[in-house]
């Protein structure tokens, strides 16, 4: 599958005259093709990672930052407005190379009734073949031992499965590989992510690395606000102006502590639920009922008395809509 079309970065929410080369849509693999959301590109992270993306120069990619921040969704909709097949798979502790490479599985012949056994290709092996983006989320949860088996693949040499009798899976030039993790490999220095993992040096040593934090807070209002149409933009800024407050306490700002974030993923379920609510009119008060389903509800006590402080520091004391009517959140 090779480049065949041009694109406008008008796609990307930029104004500019540069065209960035796609392939066509209905090609035969579409179905790996993540579909078109909403997303905020930022400039200053989409020009070096697609600069990456079509020069990666025997590189992997690392995508850093906190939860609920958009790394493998940057991944994700910057290949769906490409059409270049993307597939994503989450690590964890006991992953195995052939969860990523594939297995051999018993096969009964339907003629012969005879049992063979035939290998399936895994996510990786599959995406190196056919030439897609491989993301391999939560990477710093690995075993540091299974990062260490994918060297060959992070520096752009084949894939030996020795599995399948020692295959040699050459990468086709269109397969590009990303890790996305909290944690830049080296630890979890402030407790926020327990399930991670150091990594190998010479495993990092391998990814070319940016930082993904969250968005500054009048691009996160307009994500949220293009995401719902019918949340007033006064209410995304003040949603956005307690997620700030609770992740400056989550970084130990200002001299407290609290060991749970409101992620931009976080803000949206808040503000879709309220939204949710007010339109059915099950809620005499939306946003708090709604905060408590998205986040406040898997706190302890002490953190959840102090969000219910900072929100009703935004929104007001008895968290009531303008003129108490729940009506009044929607246009």
């Amino acid at each position: 599958m090779k480049f065949y079309t041009k694109i406008n970065m008008s796609e990307f929410g930029f104004q500019s005259d540069v065209q960035a080369p796609a392939f066509g849509a209905g090609h035969a693999y579409m179905q790996y093709v993540a579909p078109k959301k909403d997303y905020f590109f930022r400039q200053e992270l989409l020009k070096p990672f697609m600069n990456w993306l079509y020069n990666p120069c025997g590189d992997s990619a690392l995508l850093v930052g906190p939860t609920g921040s958009g790394k493998s969704s940057l991944v994700e909709q910057l290949t769906a407005r490409l059409y270049w097949p993307c597939l994503t798979v989450s690590a964890h502790s006991r992953m195995e190379m052939p969860e990523l490479t594939g297995y051999n599985l018993p096969v009964t012949d339907p003629v012969s009734g005879d049992l063979n056994t035939k290998f399936v290709d895994g996510p990786l092996t599959r995406a190196m073949r056919h030439g897609f983006v491989f993301v391999l989320d939560e990477y710093d949860t690995l075993d540091p031992a299974v990062t260490v088996g994918l060297h060959a693949v992070l520096e752009g040499r084949p894939l030996v499965i020795a599995e399948n009798g020692g295959e040699v899976v050459p990468p086709h030039p269109n397969f590009r590989f990303v890790a996305c993790g909290n944690t830049a490999g080296q630890g979890d220095d402030n407790g926020h992510y327990t399930a991670t993992m150091q990594q190998n040096l010479a495993s990092l040593d391998r990814f070319r690395v940016w930082e993904v934090p969250y968005l500054a807070a009048e691009h996160e209002v307009q994500t949220i606000v293009s995401a719902l149409p019918q949340l007033p933009e006064d209410m995304a800024k003040r949603m956005v102006q307690v997620a700030n407050s609770v992740r400056s306490q989550h970084q130990g700002l200002g001299g407290n502590y609290l060991s749970v974030t409101l992620s931009t993923r976080t803000v949206l379920r808040w503000a879709r639920i309220a939204c949710g609510y007010t339109q059915l009119g099950a809620s005499k008060n939306p946003i708090q009922d709604a905060l408590n389903e998205s986040l406040l509800n898997r706190c302890d006590k002490v953190q959840k008395l102090a969000i219910t402080k900072i929100a009703e520091s935004v929104f007001g004391g008895d968290w009531k809509i303008q003129n108490g009517s729940s009506d009044d959140l929607l246009f």
